[in-house]
């Protein structure tokens, strides 16, 4: 597929104490909140479409589900998600100015190189155990051979639906 312009306008986490993990979000993480409500928050990650910034949304567990009808309210609602992780793509010196940053507030990072992308990855957790990652560009780590055999792997493969 080819990119159309769409970009992640939100993703929502549901956990046991909305504030604990706002908190985090807002003094660790270093998002700002954008909207408040009873049964959770909404925090800005990005400035991006006019009225729709990139936003982080973190609802309490208990949150009543209230997408489209058609979709199985008891499957929206589990508490086992298959999240793995997600990532704030940033430039380099962001990246390096937020690793100094979470190494001064003692949080526990795990670093690593994904060479075939040219990627620095900052790895850490959040209070419920989501991780969490920081990523930035650096050309000068990127394998040009590894990235090629990666970018035809995937034009060879096509998505299966």
């Amino acid at each position: 597929m080819k990119n159309t312009g769409k970009r992640l306008g939100e993703l929502v986490l549901r956990t046991e104490n909305v504030e604990r993990m706002t908190d985090f979000y807002c003094n660790v993480i270093g998002l700002e909140l954008y909207a408040r409500f009873a049964s959770g928050n909404f925090l800005k990650v990005a400035d991006d479409f006019e009225g729709h910034p990139q936003l982080l949304a973190i609802f309490d567990q208990s949150w009543e589900f209230s997408g489209p009808k058609d979709i199985d309210p008891k499957h929206a609602q589990t508490k086992n998600g298959s999240l793995h992780h997600f990532a704030f793509a940033m430039e380099q010196h962001e990246f390096d100015r937020e690793k100094k940053r979470l190494k001064d507030l003692g949080q526990n990072l795990q670093f690593t190189e994904h060479k075939q992308f040219g990627w620095h990855s900052i790895y850490l957790h959040d209070p419920d155990g989501n991780s969490v990652e920081f990523v930035c560009y650096d050309k000068t780590i990127l394998d040009e051979a590894a990235n090629q055999s990666v970018r035809q792997q995937a034009s060879k493969t096509p998505a299966k639906i």
